[in-house]
């Protein structure tokens, strides 16, 4: 079945493709503002604390701690210019495009002909081992949520 946001989606692509959390993985702080992982939690969307914008990026910890073991759920709002390379993670990651233009792709080298465009409300998930890399065109906001430690492997280092 074809979908209309579809770039191209590689044969390889057997899963779901995700890869945002490298980017909390690599270079967010740890969570400020997220309540432990055995409280209730009541974020109202206006009151949201983002943290400073980093390097396009904004990273606003939503539940648990990405870093350790246990559930987590944080956002990314990144600009036009985000780009992630080709990296893997040891867990499975699950992500929702909330808002812009996230195109992800599977593989070990920058293809942006193979990754498919995904927009508000897409879901995806990638399994542990997958290299995977992306970009954003636009405000771009993405929550990432899974069962931690996250850690980010990048197939070639930044600045490498």
């Amino acid at each position: 079945m074809s979908h209309p946001s579809t770039v191209r989606r590689p044969a390889a692509c057997a899963f779901p493709v995700l890869a945002l959390l490298a980017v909390a993985a690599f270079v967010a702080p740890a969570p400020v503002h997220a309540q432990e992982a055995d409280e209730n939690v009541f974020h109202d969307g206006a009151d949201l604390p983002w943290g400073e914008p980093n390097n396009g990026m904004q990273y606003l910890a939503l539940y648990g701690d990405s870093g350790a073991g246990g559930a987590f759920v944080f956002r990314l709002k990144v600009n036009t210019g985000f780009e992630l390379g080709p990296h893997t993670h040891p867990i499975t990651e699950h992500m929702t495009v909330l808002s812009g233009r996230f195109f992800v792709g599977i593989g070990e080298t920058l293809d942006r002909d193979a990754a498919t465009e995904y927009g508000p409300g897409s879901y995806l998930a990638i399994a542990a081992g997958v290299p995977a890399y992306m970009w954003a065109e636009g405000e771009t906001v993405v929550q990432v949520h899974g069962v931690g430690p996250l850690r980010t492997d990048f197939i070639t280092p930044p600045g490498g």
